[in-house]
């Protein structure tokens, strides 16, 4: 089975959000995020909360290794220039339904949640799919 196109995965995205309630069509997009979370991340990211003093300590020394966290006002955030899915690459805003941004959602709590061993809230702040200039991502630990 190759690399689905982008609007493959559009109509897709619309089926389920068209045969479930938000909040389930969410769920099911997290899921599919949450595989894609890279090992090697997971595995450093745990490494790191494992020797760390505590989250304030873990957070700086995660952000030297994942470039995209950012603290900002005693607030955790995922910033990404650009949408970085090889799924949906070349799709431009609009093509493909804001919901599938939730894949990302689940993408960065999987991070989060192994290396912390507990559960955290990720919320879409805005994102480059929904015609943001960024995705940004607010990450609660």
């Amino acid at each position: 089975m190759g690399q689905r196109t982008p609007a493959w995965i559009a109509d897709v995205v619309r089926g389920i959000e068209k045969n479930t309630d938000a909040p389930t069509c969410a769920r099911i997009l997290e899921s599919c995020g949450r595989q894609c979370a890279p090992t090697d991340l997971i595995a450093k990211a745990k490494e790191i909360y494992r020797t760390s003093a505590g989250v304030p300590e873990f957070l700086a020394r995660l952000g030297e290794v994942f470039e995209a966290l950012q603290i900002e006002d005693d607030a955790v955030y995922v910033v990404y220039p650009r949408c970085y899915c090889g799924q949906i690459e070349g799709a431009a805003p609009g093509d493909i339904p804001d919901a599938y941004c939730n894949c990302s959602v689940g993408w960065i709590r999987e991070v989060f949640e192994q290396a912390i061993g507990r559960p955290v809230r990720v919320e879409r702040v805005k994102t480059v799919i929904s015609g943001g200039d960024e995705c940004r991502f607010r990450v609660a630990l």
